[in-house]
């Protein structure tokens, strides 16, 4: 089955299934850019796509600017593409299912010592409510 109309029924079948306008906006978004790269590198088919260019992807995406938190989203949408191709029988595996998810750094917000003190605060006066 030829990429585009792949990518279409894939749509097609992401309405049917009554996602929201905005998912099927960035689905658009997302296979809209996978399908130039595909095409650029002279892949047509969807049974030509491999394992070894959906890392090439993987790895063109932080180049662009993508924090992991993004590249986590589009590789789940990938994934879903692939697993609908799998669920049709266009292709017999997934080549996306191997690819793992990038480490997103966790940034742990302190309190400070105000704060710290307001809420100190805050549960002493319920304390001393719980005494009278």
């Amino acid at each position: 089955m030829l990429l585009k109309f792949a990518y279409q029924d894939f749509l097609d079948d992401r309405r049917f299934k009554n996602n929201t306008e905005r998912n099927i906006r960035n689905y658009k978004t997302l296979f809209g850019e996978f399908v130039s790269y595909c095409i650029e590198n002279e892949v047509v088919s969807v049974e030509d796509l491999t394992y070894s260019l959906y890392v090439n992807i993987s790895f063109r995406m932080p180049r662009a600017g993508n924090k992991a938190g993004t590249i986590n989203t589009k590789i789940m949408w990938i994934r879903a593409f692939f697993n609908y191709m799998v669920e049709c029988e266009v292709i017999t595996h997934n080549p996306a299912a191997k690819v793992k998810r990038q480490k997103e750094h966790v940034k742990i917000d302190v309190f400070s010592d105000d704060q710290i003190r307001q809420m100190l605060n805050f549960y002493r006066r319920i304390k001393q409510r719980e005494k009278s």
